[in-house]
């Protein structure tokens, strides 16, 4: 049979590829497509075995929850959640059970708290904060506040166990750590009204594990937790390494970690939300793996499943940050990594004046000892508590034990402290003004009638009816602006509305003109009841 022809295009020889030594020599030299090496993105960093380890722990913590508990731990990521809803039941029986914990405890710090100030250590807004912060587990919260008297006691001196912190107690090195912004309270909340506490990797590691805890007990306790929203709702942190392009990173010692940890372990502040924010191309990345997995690892079960770890430049970190409910515009930093210190310099003033004003009442009897940190929907439910109020007075203007005990904003120090300006200077720099439970606000009608600034400062000048009127004509103008100048100085603001939603703080003859209305207004009444 014959051969098939070569030039036959159908036959099986002239199938199969025809290659010379020159041929093959000019393939090798073209590169496969396939083979070429591919550029390395930050996904490739996600793969290293120091990720892996970490993302493994939270799928690890993940899995060991309910289908409710793990629902519940998303929506509060992805700012869907909803906070225990607390009835008076609840509060008091919480309280009950704490007195209870309480009187088994051995710890001599807590006796010298006691033997200082029984009234502080047994205040129940004091005690509502431990308890919010552990979902009102009682156990958890008596264990949180010994924990954190322990912490004031070594930090601050055993003298100071048994009242507030004030700026005062803090040392210039303390202080700078404000300014600097180590720790950034967002200005503005998050999708679900939470406050975003950020904290900047770089600052922190430069920073002395004293200064970082002093600074951090008057943050968190004294201004995160002294608000009861915050207290119900918890805090979104923010750890951020992508930030400060020329600064270097240094890795924290065990003995820092350790301190700072037992300190965050402690503090009356509930984490609704934890981010790590971590450059991907950055060279601290290891390092700053490390120092995740040895902060999730302290960190307790109801944080650690809420924790999420975010890697990528600093714009696609900021985008992350967006879609769990940050806003974009409110997060402190820039995309090229700087601070935004025009937001961290409208926190420190706004809350010079609003978050750290404090109204108390003076109660005969304990159990009803509530702080004005509450809210007051009605006049009557003032009223309710009149028979247990102490009024006292002294002659040289000041405000120690009335039925309204107006005290000077815990961080305003003296005037040759840092943060201790005038808060009337102050509250020009704060841009908009927002009203405080503490400001009297002038207007008509019902509802700016039962805010609870003009609800104390009707009650508060009912006390001083009588030396009103027992004084001559002539001599009630020197009242009028003795009451008006102690208010104002102890951080009532007289406030009008200018516009729709603006606020602007009158000046003082505005205020005595307040005072001297409420008098006449009251006589007035009391001439009409025929008393």
């Amino acid at each position: 049979m014959a051969s098939p022809l070569p030039n036959n295009p159908f036959s099986s020889q002239a199938c199969l590829p025809c290659f010379n030594n020159d041929d093959q020599a000019k393939d090798k030299s073209i590169p496969n497509r396939f083979q070429m090496p591919r550029k390395n993105t930050h996904y490739d960093d996600i793969s290293k075995p120091e990720m892996k380890q970490t993302e493994a722990l939270l799928a690890s913590e993940m899995s060991k929850l309910s289908v409710q508990e793990r629902s519940k731990a998303l929506d509060d990521l992805h700012c869907v959640g909803v906070e225990i809803h607390e009835t008076p039941a609840l509060i008091k029986r919480s309280l009950a059970e704490f007195e209870d914990a309480v009187r088994k405890e051995r710890n001599p710090i807590y006796e010298m708290a006691i033997n200082q100030n029984r009234a502080y250590v047994e205040d129940p807004t004091f005690r509502l904060k431990f308890l919010r912060a552990s979902l009102h587990n009682v156990r958890e919260a008596v264990r949180k506040m010994m924990s954190l008297l322990e912490c004031k006691a070594k930090y601050f001196g055993h003298d100071k166990v048994g009242r507030e912190i004030t700026l005062d107690d803090l040392s210039e090195e303390d202080k700078q750590l404000m300014i600097s912004g180590v720790f950034h309270i967002q200005d503005g909340r998050d999708r679900r009204g939470r406050v975003v506490l950020h904290f900047f990797g770089k600052l922190l590691s430069r920073c002395k594990a004293d200064n970082l805890i002093r600074f951090g007990y008057y943050c968190f306790v004294n201004m995160l937790s002294s608000i009861p929203d915050v207290q119900r709702k918890g805090i979104v942190a923010v750890y951020n390494d992508a930030t400060l392009p020329g600064e270097t990173f240094t890795m924290p010692g065990l003995k820092f970690i350790k301190e700072t940890q037992g300190f965050f372990e402690s503090v009356p502040t509930r984490y609704s939300g934890i981010h790590y924010c971590l450059q991907a191309k950055s060279q601290n990345l290891a390092l700053n793996n490390v120092l995740v997995t040895l902060f999730l690892n302290a960190l307790p079960q109801h944080a650690r499943v809420r924790t999420r770890i975010h890697y990528g430049s600093i714009m696609e970190l900021r985008y992350q940050l967006q879609s769990y409910g940050i806003p974009l515009s409110k997060i402190p930093f820039g995309v090229q990594g700087n601070i935004r210190h025009d937001i961290l310099n409208v926190w420190i003033d706004r809350h010079l004046i609003e978050s750290n004003q404090s109204i108390r009442f003076y109660y005969h009897e304990p159990e009803v000892a509530r702080g004005w940190s509450q809210d007051i929907e009605t006049e009557k439910d003032l009223m309710k508590h009149h028979q247990h109020l102490r009024y006292e007075t002294n002659e040289d203007n000041a405000i120690e034990a009335l039925e309204v005990e107006v005290c000077s904003p815990a961080m305003c120090a003296s005037s040759t402290e840092v943060g201790g300006s005038n808060t009337l200077e102050i509250d020009r720099l704060t841009g908009p003004i927002r009203p405080t439970e503490m400001d009297v606000l002038f207007g008509k009608g019902y509802r700016l009638q039962l805010h609870p600034g003009n609800v104390r400062f009707r009650k508060f000048l009912e006390q001083r009816r009588g030396e009103y009127e027992s004084t001559p004509r002539q001599d009630r103008r020197d009242i009028a602006i003795k009451l008006a100048q102690m208010l104002r100085n102890n951080g009532v603001r007289f406030l009008q509305k200018v516009g729709s939603d603006e606020w602007v703080e009158s000046d003082f003859a505005q205020a005595e003109t307040k005072v001297a209305q409420f008098f006449r207004e009251l006589r007035k009444k009391r001439s009409k009841g025929g008393r």
